[in-house]
């Protein structure tokens, strides 16, 4: 179980057994809420014994146990070793990857986020945070983007990436859908475009957002909409999550007057 918990701390071995970590009480009893599936639990041997813990441990364990997942325990020390924190909280997860090829659809009211290039993984973890709550459904990743499954993304997200749809395709085939399905791709562009409350996000959009200082790559600019967000205090730009959740409120916004 060792060797299983550690591989999947690398993109590799994610990949290989198409399985992420989840660390702490907080993520792992999310997981539960929304009955995400879990391969198993591990728990830190001292937990057990600890009165601290009692409190969340307890009803995580009655969870795992009703919804037959394995819980294994492992030794402090070794447990450490696992964890990706710096001060453990005494328990991991397992959480299994979606199906392969998810269906890509776009109904009524359609409003999603596709990240292009966007490579620093707390920023990734925000946005899906800022996503989940925001009530979109769909996130779109290309190659180039950081790992959507990696820890720091996960812990980031603080439990939002069990509530979207992750989609990792080509930037030319996300193009292509959004075209055939009628869906406006609105780029943002720190550069140049139309100011985002001018621009008209009641349709189903897809919101590209790329590299916080050049922005999405060329192909994404050509084929869509560009617009920004004003720096009238002279910034170069914005944080990428920061822009992401601008620009969802204002589709928000729009959508409910």
């Amino acid at each position: 179980m060792f060797k299983l918990y550690n591989s999947v701390k690398t993109n590799r071995g994610r990949r290989k057994h198409r399985l992420f970590l989840v660390e702490g009480p907080h993520l792992v009893e999310e997981a539960f809420k929304v009955s995400y599936p879990l391969h198993s639990v591990l728990v830190a041997e001292e937990k057990f014994f600890s009165r601290q813990s009692s409190g969340w441990l307890l009803p995580l364990l009655q969870q795992a146990a009703a919804k037959s997942i394995p819980v294994y325990r492992m030794t402090g020390v070794l447990f450490r070793d696992l964890a990706e924190t710096e001060t453990p909280q005494g328990i991991l997860a397992l959480a299994m990857f979606p199906a392969e090829g998810m269906e890509l659809s776009a109904p009524t009211g359609f409003l999603g986020l596709l990240l292009n290039g966007v490579r620093d993984p707390g920023n990734i973890g925000m946005i899906m945070r800022t996503a989940w709550a925001a009530g979109v459904k769909d996130l779109f990743f290309t190659p180039g983007t950081a790992d959507p499954y990696s820890g720091k993304v996960v812990r980031a997200s603080q439990g939002g990436i069990f509530h979207l749809r992750l989609h990792q395709r080509p930037l030319s085939a996300f193009l292509n859908w959004a075209k055939e399905a009628a869906v406006t791709c609105w780029v943002g562009d720190p550069h140049g475009g139309t100011n985002y409350h001018q621009a008209d996000f009641s349709g189903p959009a897809l919101f590209i957002l790329g590299h916080e200082t050049q922005g999405p790559e060329k192909a994404a600019r050509e084929g869509g909409e560009r617009v920004k967000i004003p720096l009238p205090g002279g910034a170069e730009s914005l944080n990428v999550a920061v822009s992401a959740g601008i620009l969802l409120y204002e589709a928000l916004r729009q959508r409910t007057n």
